[in-house]
């Protein structure tokens, strides 16, 4: 949904910037950066990513969230394992913070608990089916951020052990600030970070001039270089999210992308696309997410409820497309 439109390869300035890319949680990332190459960054951030993955991916049978899931504490018997638990434990604990201070802010538009409903969701998709409602309602009796609570040790533990979590609208937007607070921390001062689609800028790009990201068109025929907005960025973090590409159909009728787990249904509305501000990443991310489900009005009175937000929504005004800075 989004794109640098940063040049590094046709400025005299090119010299002092540097870029990197590939593989993580499931997406890609790329970063560009303007200081002396760091020979440590593309292996350090590798190293990130495996200790985020192992603590936070569904996808990992020996994740800390995949046993947390499960109700087991095996994966711990092992030594090889164990050592990494406490890194684990931290990205762990971060994450359920974060989820419950945004779920609770955004009356549970964002609900990382509603993993198992987003898998009915995705197994309804593969079989071209609408999700079964008793299916659905049972999965609803499940979920709530108020069932994870932190015991003494500041540990996570469950009220319902049914419940299962899901990080998967918040993780890309925290490896961004992770990895970008590791070049902070080395004194980078100009850099884009970007995993999946999630960024965060720092500073200037390569021509000395602010980050350049265009936000794509929001509808299906359009190309990857159709931009709708250019937002001219610096010290900033920024995620979007939309609901006009990942639908499906069923007898006609459009099954939306985005869920509402306050009530199990897919959601197909007038707002096209939300970009979402803020200086850490993770929290665009999952109020990008929040803002799809809440549609665009009650997005607008969210935005403009919280000082430390902006966004920048797409929506369809008849057969017309539309957008709207708020802050």
């Amino acid at each position: 949904m989004l794109a640098v439109l940063a040049s590094c390869t046709q400025s005299d300035k090119t010299s002092t910037y540097f870029q990197t890319e590939g593989n993580a949680i499931g997406t890609t990332f790329h970063i560009t950066y303007g200081t002396e190459q760091l020979d440590s960054l593309k292996k350090k951030i590798d190293s990130i990513v495996v200790a985020v993955n192992h603590g936070l991916s569904t996808y990992q049978e020996n994740s800390l969230v995949s046993s947390f899931n499960a109700n087991s504490g095996e994966i711990w018997k092992d030594p090889n394992e164990m050592k990494y638990f406490e890194n684990d434990m931290q990205h762990f604990i971060e994450m359920v913070s974060l989820s419950k201070t945004i779920s609770n802010e955004t009356s549970a538009a964002f609900d990382p608990t509603a993993a198992a409903l987003f898998d009915l969701y995705n197994q309804a998709k593969i079989e071209g089916i609408v999700m079964n409602k008793e299916q659905v309602q049972e999965c609803l009796k499940h979920q709530g951020i108020q069932n994870i609570q932190f015991d003494d040790q500041g540990f996570p533990y469950k009220l319902d052990s049914f419940v299962t979590l899901n990080f998967n609208a918040i993780a890309k937007g925290y490896l961004v600030d992770i990895i970008a607070d590791y070049l902070t921390a080395n004194e980078v001062t100009n850099y884009m970070v970007e995993v999946g689609g999630e960024m965060r800028v720092k500073g200037k790009n390569a021509e000395g001039k602010s980050w350049q990201v265009g936000i794509n068109v929001p509808l299906i025929e359009a190309r990857n270089g159709d931009f709708f907005k250019i937002l001219e960025l610096e010290n900033v973090s920024l995620a979007t999210s939309g609901n006009y590409q990942n639908f499906y159909k069923v007898d006609g009728k459009l099954i939306g992308h985005t869920i509402d787990p306050r009530t199990g249904e897919p959601i197909v509305s007038n707002l096209k696309s939300a970009t979402v501000l803020h200086d850490f990443c993770a929290v665009a991310d999952a109020y990008a997410t929040a803002c799809m489900v809440l549609g665009l009005e009650e997005s607008t009175k969210l935005i403009k409820g919280n000082s430390s937000l902006s966004a920048f929504f797409i929506y369809e005004d008849g057969e017309e497309l539309k957008g709207i800075y708020v802050e």
